[in-house]
């Protein structure tokens, strides 16, 4: 009875170390990928934002060359009346209506000067926002260069390993 006890158990075997091959860690080369991509969006949103801060900066150059031209005319016609009625050669009737045209020319400069400082406060957000952005993608360039050194480091250390 023995016998046929011992032929139904089977003998546990001794495992055999051998040296399986280890899937390389690839979780550093991800995080590097990922980081790329998120670098790759820092980069456009500092291009989109250098185009938004020149575009602002152009439209308050342009602005304020209306208001100066607007601001010189008014001066202009201003001198003009005086002249004229200096010389004798308008009456005083002609001079008030002219002065009034010259304050509403006036209030009329002024309104652009104001529009100015609005988009001159725009123009001086959307270059904070681009400067934001630079920093942004010089933080994400450095971090990413410490991922690569560190990777090269790793693999360098585990190939000196294995020899």
């Amino acid at each position: 009875m023995s016998g046929a006890g011992r032929a139904g158990r089977r003998r546990q075997r001794e495992v055999v170390d051998v040296a399986e091959p280890v899937a390389p860690d690839r979780s550093l080369d991800q995080l590097l990928h990922v980081r790329k991509q998120r670098l790759d969006r820092f980069e456009r949103e500092r291009r989109e934002a250098r185009e938004a801060w020149r575009a602002a900066r152009l439209a308050l150059r342009q602005n304020k060359l209306r208001w100066r031209a607007a601001l010189a005319l008014a001066h202009e016609v201003w001198r003009e009346a005086r002249a004229q009625f200096f010389k004798m050669a308008t009456t005083s009737g002609q001079m008030r209506r002219a002065k009034g045209a010259y304050e509403r020319m006036k209030g009329e400069a002024m309104e652009l000067q104001l529009e100015c400082r609005d988009i001159a406060a725009r123009a001086r957000a959307a270059g904070a926002e681009f400067f934001v952005a630079r920093r942004r993608v010089l933080q994400a360039n450095r971090q990413q260069e410490k991922l690569g050194i560190l990777r090269d480091e790793i693999g360098a250390a585990a190939r000196q390993g294995e020899q």
